[in-house]
């Protein structure tokens, strides 16, 4: 894709979306996708927290449960909830539809093994396990190994076999010769 005149600076190459370079465009996809299904689990753990926080204040008024359940119950509401969500769209989610998270639906990826074939239940357990390996120093473990491996994987990815692909592109290698290629 080549960018408009007006915006083409002597010197310099501009890139616009979709015409990203390859790995910079794999770690700003993959990053994004995180970013949203994180997003998705936080919020359902704030809605969570917030109502369990509404329904305490008449509790606590009737007396039927201490004054600390105002702090303390929205809290553990939210962890749990925001854990149970991040489980639901790491694993369920992508399990039930052909490997795609939220977040990968919006950013057009999808999750399959190196070969091919479908992730099973702990290739996803897996995934999902080491995000706190790849969080480590804010994200640099999963941002390195994305920007050096062949395939672009997380150490996720690189345990479980797998590998995020853009939906619509073709994950075999078509040869030149191949009535495809041409």
């Amino acid at each position: 894709m080549t960018p408009p005149a007006e915006f083409a600076l002597p010197g310099r190459e501009v890139f616009l979306p979709g015409a990203v370079p390859g790995r910079l465009d794999a770690l700003v996809r993959r990053t994004s996708q995180h970013l949203v299904d994180v997003a998705l689990a936080v919020g359902l753990g704030f809605l969570g927290g917030l109502l369990v926080g509404l329904a305490v204040i008449p509790l606590m008024n009737w007396g039927v449960v201490p004054p600390r359940a105002i702090l303390w119950a929205p809290t553990i509401t939210f962890l749990a909830v925001a854990f149970v969500s991040q489980i639901l769209i790491d694993v369920w989610v992508p399990l039930r539809r052909g490997g795609v998270t939220p977040g990968m639906l919006v950013m057009g990826l999808r999750v399959e093994k190196v070969d091919g074939g479908e992730p099973s239940v702990w290739d996803y357990l897996i995934r999902m396990l080491l995000y706190s390996l790849d969080g480590v120093l804010l994200g640099l473990v999963a941002v390195v190994s994305i920007v050096v491996t062949k395939r672009r994987q997380r150490v996720g990815d690189l345990l479980a076999r797998t590998v995020g692909v853009r939906v619509g592109r073709p994950t075999r290698v078509i040869g030149a010769g191949s009535p495809a290629g041409r």
